[in-house]
This record gives C-alpha cells, structure tokens and sequence, in this order.
C-alpha cells in the first residue's frame, strides 16, 4: 500500500487511497510500549519502556503521566472493576493500579514454572511484553490474563491471578502455555467478537490473528517502526505504540483481514 505524507495541525498525517495514518507525537511519554483502551473512561492507558504510565485522549491528547518505574511493557484493564493492570518486564510481573490516582495496589509475581520446567519462562532476558484480559463470568476471578513471552521461548501463556480470592501481593501462575513464531512478540489483543488474539511482532511489523490453541489464522502488515503495542478502537480503527516513539493512529482502506473489522470495541 503506497504512503502519501500530508501534514496536519500537530500531527503527520499518512493517507493512501481511503486509508489513512496520524501521528501522536507524545513527547513526554518515553518509548511507548503498550496500551489499551479503557471502556469504562473511553480513553487509552499506555506504557513505556522507561517506566512511564500514562492516560490519552481518543484525540490524541496527553491528559495524565507519571512514573510508576521499571521496563514496562504492556497493560490491560478488568472492565467489570475498572482497574489497570500494568506488566514490568525484568521481575516479570503484573502491577494492579487504580485508574485516578496511578497509585500501585497489588503485585503479581510470574511463576516461570510450566510442564515439569521451573523455568520455562527464563529469568534475565526478553520476558514477557504485551498483556491482556479475557473477562469471564464463569471463571472465579472474574476471567484470566494473556500474555505473549518475547522469547526463549516466544510463547502465548494463559495467566491466573487472584483477583477476587486474595487481598494481597501474590503469584501469576501459568495454566496454559502456546510456543509462536516468529520473535519477538511484542503486543496481544483480544476480539471478543472473534474468540481470537491479534498478536503483533515488533521485529516483522506484522500482525497475526491467533487462537487459544495458539493456531494462526492469517497475518497482515501494521504501519510504524517497532510496533510494540496494539489496541483496536470502534470503527475499525487501530492506535499503534512504536518505540522510537508516539502512537500512530491507522485507519485501513480495506480490512486487512477478512471479517476482522466487526467495529466493537478492543485493546492491549
């Protein structure tokens, strides 16, 4: 698809044909990471890699920053509490934050341990990036979190926290676990509408569509350089984290798969 560059007040505007991409300059915001959008407050929380938690408008507007600390690398929300959940890279683990004041409520250390292999996350390397939460009423935590491992090995894990069962720190403990290809994983949606997982490689700039069974189900290219993180906004319309730097908002001509663009609502 080719790219014309035209320029708008405060943002670039790319436009081939019906489609069209706008950047978010975002400079306070240091090397985005990971977003989502929040239905409860129809805004984007996004992360990055210098430790920075921030809330956006669906305009492209910075409305809050602050520096929570670590390499953090993906964030999702329990839409039936409205909390966060941000993901730091390193320790492996998933900080539970209240939207109003960005303060830190719980910590969810990852157990590395799958299949009979302690470490079948390795410590000490590209852990675990994009994150995010498929609600359940059925499930006694309210739904499960999933996570894509960037490498060593590039995998799609199913993650159990106690979200209602326990009041304090506690465990992310794996209950499934799918090895992907190809490194490195950096960003994961879940389509509700679909029963499937968008989940993104920052090293390809491609897209795949993804089961719970880890089967691929086609693949398509996102525009950016070292698109880290994805979510999908109403409309058919997808915010884009790159990290070196600012989001980029991507309206495509065409659905970049078929029946993908179902226009509910969607995020990392």
């Amino acid at each position: 698809m080719g790219l014309l560059l035209v320029l708008s007040a405060g943002a670039g505007l790319v436009a081939a044909g019906s489609a069209a991409t706008q950047q978010w300059e975002l400079a306070r915001l240091r090397e985005p990471s990971g977003l989502v959008l929040h239905p409860g407050r129809n805004t984007l929380f996004v992360v990055g890699d210098e430790g920075d938690v921030a809330e956006v408008g669906l305009d492209g507007k910075l409305l809050r920053i602050s520096v929570l600390g670590g390499d953090l690398e993906g964030v999702t929300c329990d839409p039936s509490s409205g909390l966060v959940y941000v993901l730091r890279e390193g320790p492996d683990e998933i900080v539970e934050i209240d939207p109003d004041t960005f303060k830190a409520l719980r910590r969810f250390r990852l157990d590395r341990g799958w299949a009979g292999d302690r470490e079948y996350i390795k410590p000490g390397g590209d852990g675990l990036e994009g994150l995010t939460f498929v609600a359940s009423s059925e499930q006694a935590e309210g739904g499960s979190f999933f996570a894509v491992n960037q490498n060593d090995p590039p995998a799609l894990l199913e993650l159990l926290l106690p979200l209602r069962s326990g009041r304090g720190d506690a465990a992310a403990r794996i209950v499934a676990a799918h090895k992907l290809g190809p490194a490195a994983l950096s960003a994961i949606v879940w389509l509700p509408g679909r029963e499937l997982f968008l989940i993104t490689s920052a090293l390809s700039g491609r897209v795949a569509l993804v089961g719970r069974d880890g089967s691929t189900h086609g693949t398509f290219r996102i525009p950016g350089f070292l698109p880290e993180g994805l979510a999908l906004l109403p409309g058919g319309i997808f915010i884009i984290a790159q990290d070196t730097g600012g989001l980029i908002q991507w309206k495509p001509g065409e659905d970049p798969l078929p029946g993908l663009l179902d226009g509910k609502r969607h995020g990392d």
